[in-house]
């Protein structure tokens, strides 16, 4: 036998589905005024979990991106003072041509060794450049001058860093020098390095050997100077590295900002269209619900 519904199993079924419209447009209606998706965790167990994993990598990219901001500023320094070092051995290298030239004389060349000699303290204070109160060039060392001269002009130069050049994490398992360690040689077998060119040179013009100051002292310059050249080039690399890190890792942090976004933010377009499909449903079950419970004479018979 068919179930006829009264009138009354009806009405508490059409009040049942108002207070689900009612519920829903409640929900609906906090949500656009938050403009979020997730106000609690109850809200969507599923996406706060996505949304933990996805801050957390965020998190991450934004200390890379610090990390690789002030590594950068390192490596450019590191890279200035070095094309800054290559100039001024090039112009060592000229004086000492000069020497070589028709005329000069033991005068002449005492005054090539005076400039020569000012050209190294300006090389010397390029090689000692700091950041933050430590020398770029020292390795790990931490030391505030990674070259001295404890004889004064024209004498031996030492270098006071060690280690490997420092880095900087940049990337999950990448790690990037900012700069280089000893990049004139002071450490090299027999001290051999710049530094150690140019004052061979400074010593035979002060003594009138000019002919071994444009020759063998100028070879020994113009081979450190390729040397130079060679580590100026990689401190050359080591900035464009931390360029490319810098694109790659603004990257990663835009999309993981977005994907945070996605997860928490709300389609407004589209929770407003559905709020008001949702209102709609509501208005004509309240309208039918109101049509069901009006009274009629025949509950009076």
């Amino acid at each position: 036998m068919s179930m006829i519904p009264t009138q009354m199993s009806l009405s508490a079924a059409m009040t049942t589905s108002l207070d689900q419209y009612q519920t829903q447009l409640g929900s609906l209606e906090q949500t656009l005024t938050t403009g979020e998706n997730i106000s609690e965790p109850s809200d969507s167990p599923t996406g706060v979990a996505n949304l933990i994993n996805v801050n957390a990598s965020l998190s991450a990219y934004n200390q890379y991106q610090t990390n690789i901001s002030e590594g950068q500023t390192v490596a450019s320094l590191a890279n200035a003072s070095m094309t800054q070092a290559v100039s001024i051995v090039q112009q060592i290298s000229s004086v000492l041509v000069q020497a070589g030239g028709p005329g000069v004389t033991t005068a002449n060349a005492k005054g090539l060794a005076s400039q020569i000699s000012g050209l190294e303290q300006s090389l010397l204070g390029v090689a000692n450049t700091t950041y933050l109160g430590q020398a770029i060039f020292a390795g790990t060392s931490g030391a505030t001058t990674a070259y001295s001269q404890p004889g004064g002009e024209g004498t031996a130069v030492t270098y006071r860093g060690k280690g490997a050049p420092p880095t900087v994490a940049a990337a999950p398992g990448v790690e990037l020098p900012t700069s280089l360690t000893d990049p004139f040689g002071a450490t090299t077998s027999g001290g051999q390095g710049i530094f150690a060119a140019i004052n061979s040179a400074i010593s035979d013009l002060n003594s009138g050997n000019i002919s071994a100051a444009a020759g063998s002292d100028l070879g020994s310059v113009q081979t450190q100077l390729g040397n130079l050249e060679n580590q100026a080039a990689q401190a050359g690399v080591n900035y464009d590295q931390f360029h490319v890190m810098s694109q790659q890792v603004t990257g990663a942090v835009t999309q993981a900002t977005n994907e945070v976004g996605a997860i928490q933010n709300i389609n407004t377009a589209q929770l407003t269209t559905q709020y008001q499909q949702e209102l709609n449903n509501y208005q004509v079950a309240l309208y039918a619900t109101s049509q069901l419970n009006q009274p009629t004479l025949a509950q009076y018979l």
